[in-house]
């Protein structure tokens, strides 16, 4: 007997220790991930076109994720429902700006933008004395009359010299076509008849159709006209190493000299001693700025506006070889469409990225006029391996003034590139995103390294974006958004709170209920429904860390439900209990068959509500699975507390006489077991 009795204070230790570890947990900060309706947040419901198969929308929706996990938010909740996908995140307005102690020189210019910062102002000063006004290229153009008025431009004079050297004469290819002229004439870039025999083209000139000539004289003299015009210069401050001064906004950079001069006047060494950080809701470090206003505008930049144009853009980049170009001059511009141009055209089936992929298409340059006519697809956003955007800071002989995006490869995509770029040395291969030519820049080698970078005059905003979704992914299928709907924090802290308050005054209402029925074991369930709301609340701080659960209006229902539950498993013991008192039995002698009975009733009413609360998480979305796990664990843990905390107690009390007697609330009273005038004393047996 001694041997049983350590066992149920054993347990009871067990579960003590258990409880002032949760409630530790509490006090160090661990607490559920509020969902939507809770925390206040955005929900969006993307579109697909209708017959997306399933395996593409499952697809969609895992690279949504991924985006989103890169933007620094809390954990999101997705859903798929035939071909439309729901993505809840909570908590997305819960950014802040922190400050924080520091100790760096930084070159501050006008609006307080930083151009560098160091650890000792020897540093800082070094490189400011080495700042410097110089020219940079930002274009520059070939020229000659081979190129009827829309010359090939280049970022670099570099690139414009080697394009020049890629030009050669060759004779006319037998059964090519082209455009004839006559000596010294120019060629057009249109397509023509073939040229006829001895005739000589310039070949290597990226044109569609390569201008040949009568005789190899006049080929050469073309040629030797070739030449290259800078048609565009700015000028940027440079340190150290010719490298350009840059800041968040961008490298210092202006189109005129005086402007470049003013803002080098403008620039200081400070002492900075505090800095002020963007906190995303989701804990993760969004930059750090010297200055609050520049702070509060990363925290509006990162907020849902941007957020929803991440994750709803496609992002398919392509790569496909440029067969000519068309300005609004060209005689066929108007009459040359532009493929899948329309956002009804882009629902339809011939305008998944299946259906294009192989096919011919026409689309816009990333200036919204110029239209290029393309070949299939050669290279996938797929191959990319990795994307990071980066800021060039260029040369005096090379702009590369701006934001771009480095990409690495991966050894399928790096072969494959590889072979296209040997394929089309003197040719221009263009970069499509979403359907738009942001570059195309003409092939002057093969490309081996596995490797890339992609410009188009990008913004900061637009290149970060953009690599993170092509780290992310592009969506296989093209969304349109449906529904926004954004929940303040208000909102929600207002629903969490009368929640709580009807929580708590049926839990107030059921402790009264339990202690005018049951006296003593009306404290015993107090204890053990105190005991078992404590460990449910800490699992699910534990699950919003661990697996990202996030506890809606709809758990917190699941909750009230299984204290239902839990209260219904004390019924049932006393019940029984009083049953066997009733049948003539002492209490001690009572509570070991009492509760061996009712244990089994209890198990089987818990496993009947886990098996309904599964049911509904398989086969529920949304918050409503929110209230089937609710169910399910709280109801698991039911069981626990019943086995390790009830049963122990009521089986030491038992075996207390003080506790058994104690006039009008012990044990005895509580079963109905004392002795009421006028009622028959119940014996053994049941007879009087």
């Amino acid at each position: 007997m001694k041997k049983k009795q350590r066992s149920f204070w054993v347990s009871l230790v067990l579960v003590g220790l258990l409880a002032l570890g949760a409630i530790a947990l509490f006090v160090t900060g661990t607490r559920p991930v509020l969902g939507l309706d809770l925390e206040g947040g955005v929900s969006v419901i993307l579109q697909a076109p209708d017959g997306t198969p399933p395996e593409v929308m499952n697809q969609a929706l895992e690279n949504i994720r991924r985006r989103i996990d890169a933007f620094g938010t809390a954990e999101p909740q997705l859903f798929v429902s035939g071909t439309n996908i729901e993505v809840q995140i909570p908590g997305l307005a819960r950014g802040s700006v922190k400050e924080r102690p520091t100790d760096q020189f930084c070159i501050v210019g006008e609006g307080q933008q930083t151009f560098g910062c160091f650890d000792t102002q020897t540093a800082a000063d070094t490189e400011f004395k080495a700042a410097a006004v110089k020219p940079f290229v930002q274009s520059v153009c070939l020229t000659g009359h081979i190129w009827s008025g829309t010359p090939t431009c280049f970022g670099s004079q570099a690139d414009a010299d080697a394009a020049i050297k890629a030009i050669t004469v060759a004779p006319a290819p037998t059964g090519a076509t082209g455009a004839t002229g006559a000596s010294g004439a120019s060629g057009a870039t249109g397509t023509g008849p073939a040229p006829a025999s001895g005739q000589f083209c310039l070949s290597g000139t990226g044109l569609a159709t390569d201008p040949c000539f009568d005789s190899r004289t006049a080929a050469q003299d073309a040629l030797d006209a070739v030449g290259s015009k800078v048609t565009a210069e700015n000028f940027c401050v440079q340190g150290q190493g010719d490298v350009t001064l840059k800041s968040d906004a961008g490298a210092a950079c202006f189109p005129t000299k005086t402007a470049t001069d003013d803002a080098l006047a403008a620039m200081k060494v400070v002492h900075e001693t505090s800095e002020f950080c963007v906190i995303s809701s989701a804990n993760k470090n969004l930059g750090c700025f010297f200055s609050q206003d520049l702070a509060q505008a990363q925290l509006q930049a990162t907020g849902q506006e941007r957020l929803l144009q991440v994750i709803g853009t496609t992002a398919r980049l392509e790569q496909r070889e440029v067969l000519s170009t068309l300005t609004p001059s060209d005689p066929s511009y108007q009459s040359t469409p532009v493929t899948c141009g329309t956002a009804e055209e882009q629902q339809t089936a011939a305008c998944t990225p299946e259906a294009l992929r192989d096919q011919p298409a026409v689309f816009l340059g990333s200036d919204g006029t110029t239209k290029y006519k393309l070949g299939p697809v050669l290279v996938t956003g797929d191959a990319i391996k990795k994307a990071t955007a980066v800021f060039g800071s260029g040369s005096q002989t090379s702009v590369s003034q701006g934001w771009e995006i480095d990409f690495t490869l991966t050894s399928d995509g790096s072969r494959i590139f590889s072979d296209v770029t040997t394929r089309l040395v003197g040719k221009q291969l263009a970069i499509v995103v979403d359907n738009k030519v942001i570059s195309a820049p003409t092939i002057q080698g093969a490309i081996t390294t596995g490797s890339g970078r992609i410009t188009g005059s990008f913004t900061a905003t637009r290149a970060k974006d953009l690599a993170t979704q092509l780290n992310a992914g592009a969506l296989p299928v093209n969304l349109i958004t449906q529904q926004v709907v954004t929940v303040s924090p208000t909102l929600g802290k207002e629903s969490l709170h009368q929640g709580l308050i009807a929580g708590l005054f049926g839990l107030i209402a059921l402790a009264l209920y339990l202690l005018f029925y049951y006296r003593l074991l009306g404290v015993v369930a107090w204890f053990g429904m105190t005991i078992w709301a404590i460990l449910a609340f800490t699992m699910i701080s534990i699950a919003g860390r661990a697996i990202g659960y996030s506890l809606t209006l709809a758990g917190v229902a699941g909750l009230v439900i299984s204290l239902g539950v839990t209260a219904d498993s004390y019924i049932v013991f006393f019940e029984r209990l009083k049953d066997e008192v009733r049948h003539g039995k002492s209490p001690r002698a009572a509570v070991q068959p009492a509760f061996k009975r009712a244990y089994r009733t209890i198990v089987a009413a818990d496993i009947v509500t886990a098996l309904a609360a599964i049911v509904l998480y398989v086969t529920a979305i949304s918050s409503v699975r929110g209230f089937a796990l609710t169910l399910g664990v709280a109801t698991a843990l039911d069981l626990f507390v019943v086995w390790f905390f009830k049963r122990p107690v009521v089986f030491l009390i038992a075996r207390n006489e003080r506790l058994v007697n104690l006039h009008r609330f012990g044990l005895t009273s509580g079963v109905a077991g004392e002795a009421v005038p006028g009622e028959p004393v119940p014996v053994a047996g049941g007879a009087r």
